[in-house]
């Protein structure tokens, strides 16, 4: 039978109060338990903390597993101590806390403004460069002989729609002389 050494929650709502109990592991939290070792309240100001040092002792002795929340509170009485300075193989089953560094929590908005400066700080270069020249904006310039200017075209306009132009104002020309003579 495999025993656990576990809190049991008594006590009213909002209100509780536990009694730190050996029990069937496979038994509900607050049913059926071999012994009640201790109790602990955790409302009051400090926190009620009893545990049977004995019992608790025989009961890690022979081979009952605390659940998280009473090795802790076993820590604090001094009762685990005790225990793994007896058997330092007890810590063998435990996994080490992680040490975990604290990162700020960010929102979508700063993580994305994050993002967006990061780039910017992986382009910058790490090793100094030669510095670069000055240039300045270079004047078009006429080949040598050519002293006549060539008027620009506007933008847009092709030189087949300006020739397209001048036929119809001809034509408009030539409707207002028929208009005039038929009248």
């Amino acid at each position: 039978m495999s025993t656990r050494i576990r809190l049991r929650r008594m006590g009213s709502n909002k209100r509780p109060f536990y009694r730190v109990v050996v029990a069937d592991q496979r038994a509900p939290r607050d049913g059926r338990f071999i012994e009640a070792i201790g109790k602990y309240h955790p409302l009051n100001d400090p926190s009620l903390i009893e545990i049977d040092e004995d019992r608790a002792l025989h009961w890690l002795r022979v081979g009952a597993q605390p659940s998280n929340q009473v090795r802790n509170l076993m820590s604090k009485v001094g009762i685990w101590e005790r225990f793994v300075a007896e058997r330092p193989g007890a810590l063998k089953g435990l996994k080490p806390a992680k040490d975990r560094t604290e990162k700020p929590k960010l929102s979508k908005k700063a993580q994305a403004k994050a993002t967006e400066s990061a780039p910017v700080a992986a382009t910058t270069p790490e090793e100094p460069t030669a510095p670069e020249e000055p240039t300045t904006p270079e004047e078009p310039t006429t080949p040598e002989g050519a002293d006549e200017v060539v008027p620009t075209e506007e933008p847009g306009e092709t030189p087949a729609a300006a020739s397209e132009a001048e036929p119809d104002a001809a034509e408009q020309t030539a409707d207002d002389a028929g208009a005039a003579d038929e009248s």
